[in-house]
């Protein structure tokens, strides 16, 4: 059995981690941190890594993800599919949500 453990106070304090490096690469080489976020996110095991990405869904509010992935119209071919993108939008949302809190 796995040891990878997932909920949303994790998610949220990852956000914080990935927005928190996102600023110092601002200030250090003019990357915005929202974009450093994006890439952080797209190449983060929890989206990377199948098994991850569907245990962040089952145990995570995943709704503005979900929002997300639906306003912008994505599809998805299989059930990883989705579970990777949802992956993807809902710790990027977590980002964006503390980006906002800071600033």
């Amino acid at each position: 059995m796995s040891e990878f453990k997932i909920n949303d106070y994790i998610l949220s304090q990852e956000a914080k981690e990935i927005i928190t490096q996102g600023i110092i690469e601002e200030k250090q080489y003019g990357v915005p941190a929202l974009e450093y976020a994006q890439q952080a996110c797209d190449g983060h095991q929890w989206v990377i890594y199948t098994y991850k990405a569907i245990l962040l869904c089952a145990e995570c509010d995943t709704s503005a993800g979900e929002e997300y992935l639906e306003d912008c119209g994505i599809e998805f071919d299989s059930f990883g599919d989705h579970a990777t993108k949802l992956a993807y939008a809902t710790l990027l949302n977590a980002c964006n949500q503390y980006y906002c809190e800071i600033n």
